[in-house]
């Protein structure tokens, strides 16, 4: 699964606002620069699915040229045309689907909120309702915006996913994770860093700020194990100060980013695994390095699962995306 970036533009003498993905139709993403018939960009606005998966809708796009007005809906009834080029309801004819959005919140998405201006006959599109100020359905605000309720639920285009970076300490048989690769000194795999800490690459992606539906992970340290700990259930420790030691001799460490604690669009789970004999606690989302995925289940190295830590997106699904 992936997605793409939704480019918003706006006419000026037409008062027409205008989304793509496909930025060579208009032929620039930089804010404030002109680009062709007249459109000029206005940035990034949200994300959309690039394909149909369980659970999503098209979100189909139309045109009417004499008002100037492009138009998009997941209802296909308001227009009654779905086909590229097939003429609907009031004017309207169809340019195909923009991509796919789902109708319900999910972990890590944000609203895009709908909005139209009946003097102007613009359709305005955006995730930041402060933009025109209210979101009650019927309700006008800023600039003569009338709130007509919720597109659907995205991805916002400035995604915060970090990635994070795996570690491991042969002397003290400790992995240590992290998305602040400047702790260890190196990304690249094999090479030695700091305080004897050897890179093993990335591990996965994790979200670097909390939104609907998700968890943080928190981070600790026992020193005399010398062993990291990561958890979304800070009851396991009994504390989420940094500094503080908890249950089991734990010091927490912060917070090492969020998950989501069930299944998602494209997610994949981060399994944890624990070798008790070496006081050495393992992440990774690629079941096959130790074999098991089963709680309690022995698997390869000495390691026996302790579940999923969360789930989180694949490093595929940023192919198109810019990772902050």
């Amino acid at each position: 699964m992936s997605v793409s970036i939704v480019y918003r533009y706006f006419h000026g003498g037409h008062h027409d606002h205008f989304y793509t993905t496909n930025a060579a139709e208009i032929g620039t993403t930089t804010h404030g620069q002109a680009g062709n018939a007249g459109f000029v960009s206005e940035g990034e606005s949200f994300t959309v699915f690039n394909h149909h998966h369980h659970g999503l809708v098209p979100i189909y796009r139309y045109n009417h040229a004499g008002n100037h007005d492009h138009f998009y809906s997941t209802n296909a009834a308001e227009i009654g045309a779905t086909n590229p080029g097939q003429s609907g309801n009031h004017g309207y004819t169809c340019e195909g689907i923009l991509g796919y959005i789902s109708p319900h919140e999910f972990p890590g998405a944000i609203a895009v909120y709908r909005y139209y201006h009946p003097h102007h006959h613009d359709h305005f599109y955006t995730t930041n309702a402060a933009e025109i100020g209210t979101t009650h359905h019927g309700q006008t605000g800023n600039n003569g915006y009338q709130s007509e309720g919720i597109l659907g639920y995205a991805y916002p285009a400035q995604h915060n996913v970090l990635p994070v970076h795996r570690y491991f300490h042969a002397g003290h048989h400790d992995h240590f994770y992290t998305t602040n690769a400047g702790e260890i000194g190196t990304t690249t795999h094999g090479q030695s860093g700091n305080h004897g800490y050897t890179c093993e690459g990335m591990a996965f992606h994790i979200f670097s700020h909390h939104h609907h539906g998700l968890v943080p992970v928190y981070r600790y340290y026992h020193p005399g194990h010398h062993d990291h700990f990561y958890t979304s259930n800070a009851a396991e420790i009994g504390t989420t100060t940094h500094g503080q030691t908890g249950n089991a001799g734990f010091q927490c460490e912060g917070v090492l980013g969020y998950v989501s604690p069930t299944e998602f669009f494209g997610s994949i789970p981060i399994y944890r695994y624990n070798q008790a004999a070496q006081h050495n606690h393992f992440y990774t989302s690629n079941a096959a390095e130790i074999g098991v995925t089963q709680h309690g289940q022995s698997g390869n190295h000495g390691y026996t699962c302790e579940g999923v830590l969360g789930y989180v997106l694949p490093v595929e699904f940023f192919g198109s995306l810019p990772v902050y």
